[in-house]
């Protein structure tokens, strides 16, 4: 997902918020125009840690995939030379990145599906990489990295990174428009957001299609299964609560999230977030 705004959760819950209070600056803006029919926002982070302390950043972040223009202390980012304009896939587990003493990151967040109806084929292979941008939307993000980093202002950055995705989209938008997998995919994102719905089936009724085919749709357009997206926004709102204090009961916590009682929330987190709630909830 990027570094995106730890304070607030960006794109995703932070887990352990309260560590990142004097690492972080973070923010976020709208995208102009026609962009929006696949991008959510563009956001911004910037860090400076103590020297001699090592961060590690974690987030449980939201079905997307982003577009970002990197730069950091000591030339490397997931594991990539930077600065680069790069490509995020969703990621399926937590994402964790040891942040070097400084750097900083500017990205647009795409729509659930938003990249796949961009490019116009799925995005399975690229869930759980990090890969440069040049290598998923082409020559024209070229001069991107330059571009971006000459700019002194996030507002001026924002404008230059939706500029260049924007000559990416326009001969793309008619066919975005059109695209009535990726609208299903947006309206059911939607659907799982709320903690009314917590199985497949109902929304798949309210999005008039057959849960077989929200999955075939899923694949190609986020790159999991709807299932999955379902589950991680239960999980992302488990953490907001406990994040927030309102965790104390976790048998009641678990069943306003739909898991069928105290003990699967606590397996669910656990397998994800490596610690069960209770533990999560006291550090």
């Amino acid at each position: 997902m990027g570094l995106e705004d730890p304070r607030q959760g960006g794109d995703g819950a932070v887990l352990w918020p309260a560590a990142g209070t004097d690492v972080f600056d973070s923010g976020r803006l709208p995208v102009p125009g026609p962009l929006g029919e696949v991008a959510a926002h563009y956001w911004w982070v910037t860090w400076r840690r103590a020297e001699r302390v090592p961060f590690r950043q974690q987030v449980l972040s939201h079905p997307v995939t982003h577009l970002t223009v990197e730069a950091a202390e000591g030339g490397v980012l997931h594991g990539l030379p930077v600065p680069a304009a790069l490509v995020h896939g969703l990621v399926t587990r937590v994402f964790t990145v040891d942040l070097p003493v400084a750097g900083r990151v500017a990205g647009l967040a795409f729509h659930p599906g938003g990249l796949a109806a961009l490019l116009g084929r799925g995005v399975a292979d690229l869930t759980g990489t990090v890969v440069p941008a040049r290598e998923v939307l082409g020559d024209v993000v070229g001069p991107l990295t330059r571009d971006v980093l000459a700019e002194d202002d996030d507002a001026a950055r924002r404008d230059v990174l939706a500029g260049h995705l924007s000559e990416v989209l326009a001969p793309r938008l008619d066919a975005v428009r059109a695209d009535e997998g990726y609208r299903t995919v947006r309206d059911a994102v939607a659907l799982m957001r709320r903690r009314e719905h917590v199985t497949l089936a109902t929304v798949a009724e309210q999005v008039h299609v057959s849960v077989r085919t929200l999955q075939r749709l899923f694949a190609r357009y986020v790159g999991a299964s709807p299932l999955w997206v379902l589950r991680r926004h239960r999980l992302q709102d488990a953490v907001a609560a406990l994040d927030a204090g309102r965790g104390q009961d976790l048998a009641a916590l678990a069943a306003s999230l739909g898991f069928a009682d105290h003990a699967h929330l606590t397996r669910a987190f656990t397998a994800v977030v490596g610690v069960p709630p209770s533990r999560y909830r006291g550090s």
